[in-house]
């Protein structure tokens, strides 16, 4: 479901600043300036209100929009595309995360850097809520990962995870569930 109103901008935003222990408001606001990736998701979350605005007028916002979002986001080394995470998304610091636009990833999730959810054959990775991925983990192809999986470090998913099942090493298997 994507952000058409200002109402779901402000819960979406409000549930990403909670997962960086913010909140909403004056103080909240303040709270960004020593985290830049919280910083960054707030700009993804005004852009992705803009984005999907119709009219002409929308349109060449939404441009402007994309243009400074990636601006921003390659300073911090984010190649994450609009309209693809769900609300209370968490990046607990910036560095390399490339995410397919073809993928989908659900509330809550928790994503480290160095990770990449790409695409095989045209087909990216659907990701559930609750998720927790690992700093360098990697997910590839027409896979699922179920609610409340956990990837860990460094790992590489070329097959679907079952929901609560956290996995380990390349390829990925199962540590428990």
């Amino acid at each position: 479901m994507p952000i058409v109103s200002i109402r779901d901008l402000r819960e979406w935003t409000a549930a990403d600043l909670r997962r960086h222990d913010l909140r909403p408001g004056p103080r909240g606001w303040l709270g960004l300036g020593r985290l830049p990736s919280a910083r960054w998701q707030v700009r993804l979350r005004l852009t992705e209100y803009v984005v999907n605005q119709r009219g002409p007028v929308w349109k060449l916002a939404g441009a402007a929009a994309r243009w400074r979002l990636q601006a921003a986001g390659t300073r911090l080394g984010f190649n994450i595309p609009t309209n693809v995470i769900g609300p209370g998304l968490k990046l607990p610091h910036w560095g390399t995360i490339v995410i397919s636009g073809k993928s989908r990833i659900g509330a809550n999730a928790t994503i480290h850097p160095g990770t990449c959810l790409g695409e095989h054959h045209g087909v990216a990775p659907t990701v559930g809520d609750d998720v927790y991925i690992g700093p360098g983990a990697k997910a590839f192809g027409a896979i699922t990962i179920g609610d409340g999986a956990r990837l860990g470090a460094n790992c590489v998913a070329t097959k679907s995870i079952p929901p609560a099942t956290t996995v380990v090493g390349a390829p990925a298997r199962p540590l428990s569930r």
